[in-house]
């Protein structure tokens, strides 16, 4: 059946709570019985991206509603296997018991994550999913990926939008290992020179290598450091150490070899 084979009457509008929607639908769809108004359709929506699930509904304007089975994930295992499309969709939340006094099925809640994990985008596409309860779900002897043969599913966009997410090839963007520079060498080879600076004042490195093996010796010239030339240091102690000037007809003034003043000077200028 599809949506244009569905005649509704004027007005209506499909709203059920999560109990109607377990027990009325969900259950009846499981055992087999016959649903008054088949306005659910039967889709296997992990085939497909969300925002192409709304034009293969029965009927829905903001929210739709599919029946769809679900596989494992391993053989083995009780996971469910939830990529879709060019994502997948993962669950949020904790799980919400439907049914009163008795559970009857299990809500649970997901968002539709564009990409592969763990690097999805997120949308908001949101999912509701209601399963039986109190059904055994053991792989058993045969190798069967089914999990369950139906779950209800509620689909919706928050926004309220057909958002659509571009599917993008995000092993792209995975994390690179840098390239190692075709500077670095692992071993040292014949004749090699490492320059670090071409200033005279920071160590230069090179290897000498005659017989061409690979254990080379490897010698650092001495940090070379510039000395100030005895002109210059001439030039700038050229200037007299006496405390006084001399001036003629001193009697004290009397030439030294050194340039310097006498001691005996100093000791009759104290005595005076």
């Amino acid at each position: 059946m599809s949506s244009e084979d569905l005649q509704m009457p004027p007005g209506f509008r499909f709203h059920p709570t999560d109990e109607e929607l377990v027990v009325h639908y969900l259950c009846r769809k499981s055992a087999g019985q016959p649903i008054a108004v088949p306005i659910i359709a039967e889709l296997d929506l992990y085939k497909f991206d969300p925002w192409q699930l709304p034009g293969k509904a029965l009927y829905g304007e903001k929210e739709w509603y599919f029946f769809s089975p679900r596989d494992r994930k391993y053989p083995n295992g009780s996971r469910p296997n939830r990529a879709a499309g060019t994502g997948y969709w993962k669950a949020t939340g904790a799980d919400k018991p439907i049914g009163k006094p008795t559970t009857m099925g299990i809500k649970k809640a997901l968002v539709f994550y564009a990409g592969k994990p763990p690097k999805g985008v997120k949308t908001n596409w949101i999912m509701h999913e209601y399963r039986l309860a109190n059904v055994d779900r053991s792989a058993g002897k045969h190798s069967n990926l089914r999990l369950d043969d139906w779950v209800l599913c509620r689909i919706y966009n928050k926004k309220g939008g057909l958002e659509k997410v571009n599917a993008v090839e995000y092993s792209e963007f995975e994390d690179k290992k840098p390239a190692i520079s075709s500077l670095v060498r692992t071993g040292f080879a014949g004749n090699d020179l490492l320059h670090f600076d071409k200033s005279e004042s920071v160590p230069r490195c090179h290897t000498t290598d005659s017989s061409g093996s690979e254990h080379a010796e490897v010698t650092c010239d001495r940090e070379v450091q510039s000395l100030p030339k005895w002109s210059e240091l001439e030039r700038s102690l050229d200037f007299g150490f006496g405390f006084m000037d001399t001036f003629p007809g001193d009697p004290f003034n009397q030439p030294s070899a050194q340039g310097f003043i006498s001691p005996l000077q100093d000791m009759f200028m104290y005595l005076s």
